[in-house]
């Protein structure tokens, strides 16, 4: 009796290795894990990050260098660059190293510097030496830095605020090919800024076109939480304009969002803007960009949305 439960137990034991090895073989096979396995994998598809275009303008700079933690390039004829959600981005000529700063649809000297001083020393002294490396001379049809700035500019350090950023500059304005040899004034500079900023304001600065027919469609923000209010206007193929904008800043990780029929939580729905959530908005103004990829047939209306808790507090219908 003992002995036939001697054999029972032994057979259990057999039977008990052979299927783990079994199942062993079986999971390996559908991990990948044997080298003869036909099994097809899968994977799960990863969104891509949305792409925005930006222009950074004292006029329209072009071939200036610059880099985010996803893009380094060279600025277009447009002055234009790319850039995702959120990036910082340094603008530079050669080793001259540009204060970095948040990419956002426009950037200007005074990004750089965090003033809207259009006199602050530092700005001035950017503004000077970007119109005199134009290499037409010619500011008022855009900025272009000639290659052999770059080339010349190379283990070169400069002081924006000094008194004596005329001689840190002043070789490589004078040897640079550009019309200038020597940097121009800065009464001039700013006058040239003041009105790059007037078009900037009138939403002269475009070049996206105005062939579709929601150009100059608009509407006004319905209030759900945290007081938003204002009005957004369809100013060409590719910008849309904030006005009259109010917005208490509460709410984690909230963007302006585009959708088709205010459907703001669908795979559809997009950002346009940076992160504006953390400053308080009152009768504010600003210029948003379509992300590359994107067009004004993707969407009806704007939120200002809180992607955490996907909440709306606020949106409106862009309407004739």
């Amino acid at each position: 009796m003992i002995k036939v439960n001697q054999n029972r137990k032994w057979k259990s034991i057999m039977l008990i290795r052979y299927f783990s090895a079994s199942l062993l073989i079986f999971v390996l096979s559908a991990c990948g894990g044997g080298g003869d396995s036909t099994a097809p994998s899968t994977s799960i598809p990863v969104a891509q990050p949305t792409v925005f275009t930006g222009t950074f303008v004292d006029s329209a700079v072009e071939n200036i260098n610059y880099k985010t933690s996803s893009s380094t390039g060279v600025t277009l004829n447009d002055g234009n660059f790319n850039y995702q959600s959120g990036e910082k981005i340094t603008f530079s000529i050669g080793d001259i190293n540009f204060p970095e700063v948040t990419a956002n649809t426009y950037i200007t000297p005074l990004d750089f510097f965090q003033t809207q001083d259009i006199n602050q020393v530092s700005v001035v002294n950017t503004l000077r030496l970007l119109q005199s490396l134009d290499l037409d001379g010619d500011a008022t049809n855009g900025i272009n830095i000639p290659a052999a700035a770059h080339e010349l500019a190379k283990n070169l350090v400069v002081d924006f605020s000094s008194n004596n950023f005329d001689e840190q500059v002043a070789n490589l304005v004078l040897m640079s090919g550009a019309v200038n040899t020597v940097l121009i004034s800065s009464e001039q500079a700013v006058y040239h800024f003041q009105q790059t900023l007037d078009d900037l304001n009138n939403q002269n600065v475009a070049n996206c076109g105005m062939t579709h027919n929601k150009v100059g469609q608009s509407g006004y923000f319905e209030t759900f939480f945290h007081n938003v209010a204002g009005k957004a206007t369809i100013i060409d193929d590719c910008t849309i304009k904030i006005t009259q904008f109010d917005y208490d800043g509460e709410g984690p990780e909230v963007y302006f969002y585009a959708a088709k029929d205010h459907d703001y939580n669908s795979v559809n729905a997009f950002p346009i803007s940076q992160k504006i959530n953390g400053s308080e908005y009152s009768n504010a103004s600003f210029l948003l960009r379509l992300p590359d990829n994107k067009s004004l047939d993707d969407l009806t209306g704007i939120s200002v949305w809180c992607v955490d808790f996907n909440a709306d507090f606020g949106h409106m219908e862009f309407t004739p």
